[in-house]
């Protein structure tokens, strides 16, 4: 079965990081198969998912 594709907003941030800190984001997603884009997001919507749905109410 084929999953539905939702269109999402999409938001351009620009991010400083250390040659250490862009070196271990590209290995973590490498490893989870994840661009590094969808590894921030994904770690976002987790920690702050109680503040996103507190939002919608």
């Amino acid at each position: 079965m084929k999953r539905k594709i939702e269109p999402v907003e999409r938001t351009i941030m620009s991010v400083s990081l250390s040659v250490n800190d862009k070196n271990k984001l590209k290995e973590l997603a490498t490893k989870y198969e994840m661009t590094s884009s969808a590894l921030l997001s994904k770690w976002i919507k987790e920690k702050y998912q109680e503040e996103i749905d507190g939002s919608k109410e």
